[in-house]
């Protein structure tokens, strides 16, 4: 709701900057008009509001009249107190005004590119650029014990070894693992990058059916063990052809998008003060992962 009103503002804003005939002006304001154009523009949009779209006869022209000119003078009042100037207000305002100017422009700064012209040669050859992208991964089906004693933990990994006890057992008996001891220790079937980081040495390393040392993470000690294992699986360029099309597309409107970027930035001769930046990258953003930490 709260950006849907920025887009309100933003477009109003515009409004009072109406550059319509002065013949067309209804409304003058210190700052701004409000045009015929305009109230016609502002009927078109609160018509696909949904709180006017089942009851269009609110939207009477002197109804739509007060709205927009209402709507001006919070505006107005807004840029009275420099609002605008404000780095998240701004940051908002300028997000939605790429977002429709892009709306408008896409077609002129990159035409559209005809799929069915992607010939056999181009999906091939970016299949063999990509094959990592059609890899089904491995997937991990892993059991675990999580015990905060190291001694203890020591302990079960050589009575499970020893068949003296089940895994399972233990699981359910030791770990202090609420969520997965109900389930025997089970912590489910994935993918190996879908792991917490910091088990995945552990996990990636074991045999199936074998059982980890005790590991230790934080202030706890973990016991992994692959109960299953599905081998990666490489689909083959035929079982993929669909997909691929849509990548070779996807990755030429990629490109041209660069070259529209770059000549953009030509255009309108962008300076780019790269001490300034490297000192934001390497100092702004660790100062914002703070604050958002923080939060």
């Amino acid at each position: 709701m709260k950006k849907l009103m920025v887009m309100i503002m933003f477009l109003f804003f515009f409004c009072g900057c109406s550059s319509g005939k002065a013949e067309n002006t209804i409304a003058r304001f210190e700052g701004g008009n409000i045009t015929k154009e305009d109230l016609a523009a502002h009927y078109k949009k609160l018509k696909m509001e949904s709180r006017y779209r089942n009851n269009p006869e609110q939207l009477t022209p002197e109804f739509v009249f007060d709205h927009a000119l209402n709507m001006e003078m919070i505006i107005s009042r807004g840029l009275k107190e420099k609002l605008h100037l404000d780095p998240w207000i701004r940051q908002e305002l300028h997000g939605f005004m790429s977002d429709l100017f892009l709306k408008v422009m896409q077609d002129r700064l990159v035409p559209e590119i005809d799929k069915e012209k992607i010939t056999e040669e181009e999906m091939m050859q970016f299949y063999e650029e990509h094959k990592e992208n059609y890899l089904k991964k491995a997937l991990y089906s892993v059991t675990m014990v999580k015990i905060n004693d190291k001694e203890k933990a020591e302990f079960v990994v050589s009575d499970i070894r020893e068949s003296r006890i089940a895994f399972e057992d233990v699981a359910r008996k030791y770990s202090t693992d609420e969520k997965s001891k109900e389930n025997n220790g089970f912590i489910g079937t994935r993918s190996l990058n879908k792991f917490r980081s910091n088990w995945r040495p552990a996990i990636e390393n074991l045999k199936l059916n074998a059982v980890s040392d005790p590991v230790k993470i934080d202030d706890h000690y973990y016991i992994f063990k692959l109960i299953k294992k599905i081998e990666p699986y490489q689909y083959t360029y035929e079982e993929k052809s669909a997909y691929i099309r849509n990548d070779v597309l996807y990755d030429k409107y990629r490109k041209e998008w660069e070259k529209t970027y770059d000549r953009l930035k030509e255009e309108f001769k962008v300076k780019i003060y790269e001490e300034k930046l490297r000192e934001f990258c390497i100092k702004g953003l660790g100062t914002m992962n703070r604050e958002n930490s923080a939060v």
